[in-house]
């Protein structure tokens, strides 16, 4: 096949796996859109086929993350900015891709590609290779495969114990059985569509026994707690401007106090809702303190706070009557948008995207103990890791709050993609998820995954529901309890089939 022929299907499956993610949220082509690309690389050498790779990650990134281009216009940079940090951005992420793919030229080179050990064997690396970009660097995990299905309820169940890297081998799983069908011999066809079958099996009824199982809680099994969340939808522009302090905090206090005709136990402000650094004005922290005591409810307020020599991005919960004050200071700063990475190296040449400028990171992952329930507050970035839930959760944390400042993405698709990574940490954890954005999306999830309602996007809304809680002492998943160790086990299973195809090989080459 001609390289020109092998690149229009990178295309091809790069654009097939863009429309699988939110928002288009065709996911099912997730299960085949990989297919074109890995039958090119089966028969590619392996130079051409990782060069085929980094063509698919790079338009498939930047397919994906288009609203980075926007998000920096909206902050004041010029959009050829934007354009630059997407390409960046997006050819380092395309490396994992091409690494993947120059082992798969490898393997359609050996008699690997014939076994069916061969779906085994690329699922799992694309698993480690998934990983190791979450962690590496700080972490990135938009565009793991396995987000793409986030609506798909009976399939990531299996979260709780592998995480999302269980439904990404699931999707992979298939990708290279479906490959197979192209490219093996008739019985490798058959062995590996059997196999593809018992793990979907497995998959699937382990997926209906959670929801029959856990399912009951969010009809109510267990006594609830009432949440009130507000979205004030608020002009990015206006956000710092100090001409429109008082429009904001109008808006916060109209919708605090009409929630409170719905006797909410907890009012959920978004992230940096408040237009100034709280502690440090006396005015808006009088206001505050004010609207928490006449709805007489325990509020959890997103603001800046500053002492001497840092500034940090918080959460700070107040309690209606003595007005005691607690804070969580936000842990995983977002790269470039609130802290500089590799600052002795980058910081000279390189300055945050943020108009606040460069951010501290927290230390403690705390968990909140109003009378009511325990629980947590992820802020924005925070809620695409998966480590940090699990932090919260295993600290006592009854349920996970996300509050977040969406208004930077406009109405792109990054609001729901970035709505989407809560729902896995919904199902990893057992625990629901509430999600308060000042321009959506909004929402409260299920421990099973389940949107139970949600907002539009950039719309002014006020919504009070019941979150059914368990007891705080609540068996952990195992995926609370152990992390990532399917990932592990992933590389484990790439070391072992590598070996016992390179025994083979040489086994072959000694009996000639």
């Amino acid at each position: 096949m001609s390289f020109s022929i092998s690149v229009l299907f990178s295309f091809l499956s790069a654009g097939l796996l863009v429309l699988s993610f939110p928002k288009f949220n065709l996911s099912f082509l997730a299960w085949i859109a990989l297919v074109p690309v890995l039958s090119v690389c089966l028969d590619s050498k392996p130079k051409r086929s990782f060069l085929l790779g980094i063509i698919f990650g790079v338009t498939f990134y930047c397919g994906l993350m288009y609203w980075l281009i926007p998000t920096f216009r909206v902050a004041g940079e010029s959009p050829w900015a934007g354009f630059l940090a997407l390409l960046l951005l997006s050819s380092y992420l395309a490396l994992y891709k091409g690494i993947f793919f120059y082992a798969i030229s490898l393997a359609g080179r050996s008699g690997l590609r014939s076994s069916v050990l061969f779906p085994v064997f690329s699922s799992g690396l694309w698993v480690v290779l998934e990983y190791l970009r979450t962690t590496l660097f700080g972490g990135f995990p938009w565009g793991v495969i396995g987000y793409s299905q986030w609506n798909f309820l009976t399939l990531i169940q299996v979260s709780d114990i592998t995480g999302v890297y269980g439904v990404s081998f699931a999707v992979l799983f298939v990708n290279a059985a479906a490959s197979q069908l192209i490219k093996g011999r008739l019985i490798s066809v058959i062995r590996s569509l059997v196999l593809t079958v018992f793990v979907l099996t497995l998959i699937f009824i382990y997926g209906l026994r959670s929801l029959k199982i856990h399912g009951s809680v969010s009809s109510g099994r267990y006594p609830g707690m009432r949440v009130a969340i507000l979205q004030g939808n608020i002009d990015q522009y206006k956000k710092w401007d100090e001409k429109y302090v008082r429009e904001i905090m109008d808006t916060y206090e109209s919708l605090a106090l009409e929630s409170k005709r719905q006797k909410p136990d907890l009012i959920i402000w978004p992230e940096s809702s408040v237009p100034g650094y709280l502690f440090q004005s006396p005015e808006l922290l009088t206001r505050i303190k004010r609207i928490v005591s006449e709805t007489g409810a325990y509020h959890l307020v997103g603001s800046v706070d500053f002492n001497d020599t840092e500034y940090f991005n918080s959460a700070f919960l107040f309690s209606p009557g003595a007005g005691k004050v607690s804070r969580y200071d936000k842990v995983h700063l977002v790269p470039f948008g609130e802290t500089v990475p590799f600052k002795p190296l980058l910081g000279k040449f390189i300055k945050t995207v943020g108009v606040l400028g460069d951010f501290s990171s927290g230390k403690d992952f705390i968990v909140f103990s109003p009378p009511f329930a325990r629980f947590s507050a992820s802020i924005c970035f925070e809620s695409i890791f998966p480590y940090i839930s699990r932090r919260f959760v295993r600290n006592g944390a009854q349920f996970i709050v996300n509050i977040t400042n969406d208004a930077w993405y406009l109405k792109t698709a990054a609001p729901y993609q970035h709505f989407a990574f809560n729902v896995f940490r919904a199902v990893e954890n057992r625990r629901p998820v509430v999600r308060c954005a000042n321009t959506g999306i909004s929402g409260i999830i299920d421990k099973c995954g389940s949107v139970i309602r949600k907002t539009p996007i950039f719309e002014t809304a006020l919504f009070s529901a019941d979150v059914h809680i368990e007891p705080a002492n609540t068996r952990l998943t195992f995926y609370t309890r152990y992390g990532d160790v399917f990932a592990v086990l992933c590389l484990v299973l790439v070391i072992i089939v590598g070996v016992l195809d390179l025994r083979g090989r040489f086994l072959a080459d000694k009996m000639r």
